[in-house]
């Protein structure tokens, strides 16, 4: 399943665990952004988040590679549970496990926190 969705101002909060996504276009306005994209995953997920102003949460799985790559004018990265590798941030699991996570993060954003499942 392939999912589009146009944030405009204020705050937004996807809940896309359990969705068999396989790709994930987010375009962001302004405001606060939570995404949810944490669950058993079947298949690999490409998903792209552009532009806008603000702060995103991105929750990220644990049990599914993930490979991350931020450019534009991004202000901030906490990258807590993924490390540096080259212009990306990976997990532990990323080469390793079946299925993998790849997110494109482009643009204005302020502040962006990846926040790892428990």
């Amino acid at each position: 399943m392939e999912l589009k969705v146009e944030v405009g101002a204020g705050q937004s909060d996807l809940r896309l665990r359990g969705l068999s996504l396989t790709r994930l276009d987010i375009q962001m306005g302004v405001g606060q952004l939570t995404a949810d994209l944490t669950g058993d995953r079947k298949k690999d997920l490409d998903a792209k988040i552009q532009g806008g102003v603000g702060n995103a949460a991105i929750r990220l799985p644990r049990n599914v590679g993930v490979w991350v790559h931020a450019a534009g004018g991004i202000g901030a990265i906490n990258a807590r549970g993924l490390e540096r590798e080259g212009d990306a941030y990976i997990n532990e699991v990323y080469g390793r496990s079946a299925v993998t996570l790849r997110l494109n993060i482009e643009g204005g954003i302020g502040h962006i926190n990846f926040v790892p499942a428990i």
